[in-house]
Parts: structure tokens; C-alpha cells; sequence
């Protein structure tokens, strides 16, 4: 492909490339534009419109396949887009299995609800049935998430199908014409047998680019919890932590910024104005917990929280938090 911008003078040798790339795919991950929403535990993680359709009614599905050929055809060239999604897409891109747990990014709210279903004695005293209530610009409407699910009344013995049945609606169903469109248009550039080399970490940085992080505004805007609390960021483990982050080149440090808040995009205006899963401001924390409570560093990204066990060395440190950064690929959670 070569570019020129009307009513502009200039020859591609790159940087009109480098623009156009960035410009188109700022303005269709735009939320404004009508096809991505933010996902509700980070701002900079975009999830699909459900009802993009209104937004676009006669060519919703044409903005996606063409979206789908613009970040196929940036990976191929080397090119970034504007924009971050959020973890579950890169994995249909990649083919990978999604799991439950990844409905707690797009929605954590919803996830924490059907999660705790698991605990009640007796889930038929809600009177729940096989059914979603959407609400789309003030109008709800009932949608079965199985064949007849407004007659199949939720118990103890079919919740997981319950549970099953929401996850794929909401990751998939919910979107599935948007989702096939932007398939097509990647694969339309690059086959998906070519993409098994990545895993969807390694694609988002390759698609996104790899952030420049400010280690210094990144500790500046720290919070310190738990073990942390009295000493804060003169804590042993914490300066350990610190030194250890520097040490990290700008890959690593891009994974362990997915690793904590599911999204390897910074804020523009920095580590300030990090947001939560509510969308207001909420800062990057470092928790203290004893390593009888874990082994490995776990993060919490809903809350950009990870809890660090106090080890008794940077090395140690060091190790166990490289381990927590690979293995958080594969969805495991190390205790």
C-alpha cells in the first residue's frame, strides 16, 4: 500500500504510512465513532459495541472488516495502530481457547455476580432462568441464552451450563457478527497458521507497540498496602521491586504493566490518572502479603494491585516475579 492525503504534498517513503495507520485506527477504536466501547476495569481497553449497529445501521459490518484488513495489514508492514482491545479479542485473533475468567476484564461487575452464584445452597431461591436482560439506549429486552431458556428455570445441577452459557454469549454470541467481519478482514492479510509463533500478549505489543514507561512517574504515583503500609516505598521488597523494574528492558516492563492492569497502554497524561474498574482515577498499589499467603506475585487488575510476597532477597524477587509474568500467559494461577 501507498498513501497520499488529499489537498497535502508529500511522497510515502514511511512516515505517510505511520499517519494514515494511526489515524484511521484512532478514529474506528474511537468510542464516539459508535464500534468499541471501553471495557469497564480499564479505560484503554476496548471491547466491542454490541450495538454498533445503531451506531453505524448500513455499515457497522464494513468498518470491521475493514478494520480487521488495517491490523493485519500493520502487523505485516511493522505499522502500530491507536488502539488497545481487550485480552479475549486478541485470543479469537490467535485462536485461542476463552475462558470464563476472561469476562472479568469487559465486565467485572457481571463476573463477580454469576461468580458468586457458586457459593449459594440453594441458587434456585433467586428464580433465575436461562435468560440476559439487555438494556440498549434506555429499552430492555430478554435475551435466551439457550433454545426455550425462558422456560428452563436455573438449579444447583444445571449452573455450570448457566454459567457457561452467559460466558459465551457475552464473549462471543453477544458480538459474533462484529467479531466475524473483523476475523475475516485479518485473516483476509494473515492467515491465522501464521500466528501461532504469538502468544496474545506478544500480538498486543506487536500490534500496539511497546509503551514508553516512566519507571520514575510509575513509582511516583505508588500506592502501599498491606505489608507495605508503615514503610512504603522504603521497604526492602519495594526498593527491591523498583531495581528490579528498572533492570526489566521495555518488553518486560510492558508485560508486567498487562500483567497489573490487563493492558500494556499508559495513560497520556502517566501513571496519575491510571483508572479503575469504575473508571475513576485509581493508582497503581503494591500490596505486602506473607509468602505462606503465596508463593508468586498475583495481580489484581481490576484494582492495578499486585500483591508481592516479601521475600528474603532481590534475587528471589527477581525469579518468582519473572515466573508470575510467563506463566499469567497461560491463564494458570500459581499458588
Amino acid at each position: 500500500w501507498r498513501f497520499e492525503f488529499m489537498s497535502e504534498v508529500g511522497v510515502d517513503a514511511g512516515g505517510l504510512a505511520r499517519e494514515w495507520f494511526e489515524l484511521v485506527s484512532k478514529k474506528l477504536f474511537d468510542p464516539d465513532f459508535g464500534l468499541f466501547l471501553p471495557s469497564a476495569t480499564n479505560q484503554m481497553a476496548m471491547r466491542i459495541n454490541p450495538d454498533s449497529e445503531l451506531a453505524c445501521p448500513e455499515d457497522h459490518l464494513i468498518y470491521f472488516r475493514f478494520l480487521g484488513r488495517v491490523m493485519g495489514k500493520a502487523l505485516f508492514d511493522g505499522q502500530l495502530i491507536a488502539g488497545h482491545m481487550v485480552r479475549h479479542l486478541y485470543k479469537h485473533i490467535l485462536g485461542w481457547p476463552v475462558m470464563f475468567e476472561d469476562l472479568e476484564i469487559p465486565d467485572e461487575e457481571y463476573y463477580n455476580n454469576l461468580k458468586s452464584l457458586l457459593d449459594l445452597d440453594n441458587v434456585e431461591d433467586l428464580c433465575l432462568n436461562f435468560t440476559f436482560t439487555e438494556t440498549a439506549f434506555g429499552v430492555n429486552r430478554d435475551v435466551e441464552l439457550v433454545e426455550g431458556g425462558e422456560e428452563i428455570d436455573v438449579t444447583n445441577d444445571n449452573l455450570p451450563e448457566f454459567l457457561e452459557a452467559n460466558f459465551k454469549y457475552h464473549l462471543m454470541d453477544r458480538v459474533k457478527p462484529q467479531l466475524t467481519e473483523l476475523l475475516l478482514g485479518f485473516y483476509d492479510v494473515i492467515p491465522e497458521p501464521l500466528l501461532t509463533m504469538f502468544d496474545f500478549q506478544e500480538l498486543e505489543l506487536l500490534m500496539s507497540g511497546l509503551p514508553e514507561i516512566d519507571v520514575d512517574d510509575w513509582m511516583a504515583n505508588t500506592l502501599y498496602q498491606g505489608q507495605f503500609e508503615r514503610r512504603g516505598a522504603m521497604h526492602k521488597s519495594c526498593q527491591w521491586f523498583w531495581e528490579v523494574v528498572r533492570e526489566f528492558d521495555h518488553a518486560e516492563r510492558a508485560k508486567l504493566l498487562q500483567f497489573t492492569t490487563g493492558s500494556s497502554g499508559v495513560p497520556a497524561r502517566g501513571f496519575s490518572v491510571l483508572q479503575g474498574n469504575d473508571g475513576n482515577i485509581k493508582k497503581f498499589a503494591l500490596s505486602g502479603i506473607r509468602k505462606e499467603q503465596s508463593l508468586f506475585p498475583r495481580a489484581h487488575t481490576c484494582f492495578n494491585r499486585i500483591d508481592l510476597p516479601c521475600y528474603s532477597s532481590k534475587e528471589e524477587l527477581r525469579e518468582k516475579l519473572k515466573i508470575a509474568l510467563a506463566t499469567s500467559v497461560t491463564g494458570f494461577d500459581i499458588e
